[in-house]
């Protein structure tokens, strides 16, 4: 949805940065959390846990750039809540549609938290996305 559609834009800004890492030649997508807050937050939690997640893209507007794409990851464990909202590279978005994965790292790029995404809005395999694309093309 644009955010000139929607009325509280100030939820869209920018909380974090987004990193792609390449673990065993594997780009991974990151979001770079530089809260201790959060950080001690998420390492704190007990190993058994209930995580509900969701990603969500949204596209902003920019006077010089144009229409931005933006993403705003919630995932909360237990009762605790935790929002990123990032304006990825294409690079984040492509290693979330082939790994399905997203990391949490920390400024030394240190794991804090990963999660897998199930879900049947990404396309599953490489080959899948080829076979979009050159359907989008036609």
């Amino acid at each position: 949805m644009p955010l000139d559609k929607i009325k509280e834009i100030e939820e869209y800004a920018e909380t974090h940065k987004s990193s792609v890492l390449h673990i065993q030649d594997n780009p991974v997508a990151c979001i770079l959390e530089e809260n201790s807050e959060n950080k001690l937050k998420l390492k704190s939690m007990q190993s058994e846990f209930e995580i509900k997640a969701s990603l969500r893209g949204f596209l902003n507007k920019h006077d010089e750039i144009g229409l931005i794409m933006g993403c705003k990851f919630k995932l909360q464990i237990n009762q605790e809540l935790f929002e990123y909202t990032i304006y990825p590279t294409m690079d984040f978005i492509d290693s979330i549609i082939f790994n399905e994965m997203i990391f949490i790292i920390d400024n030394e790029m240190n794991q804090i938290f990963s999660c897998k995404i199930l879900t049947d809005q990404f396309v599953k395999t490489k080959s899948e996305f080829e076979k979009f694309k050159k359907l989008s093309k036609n």
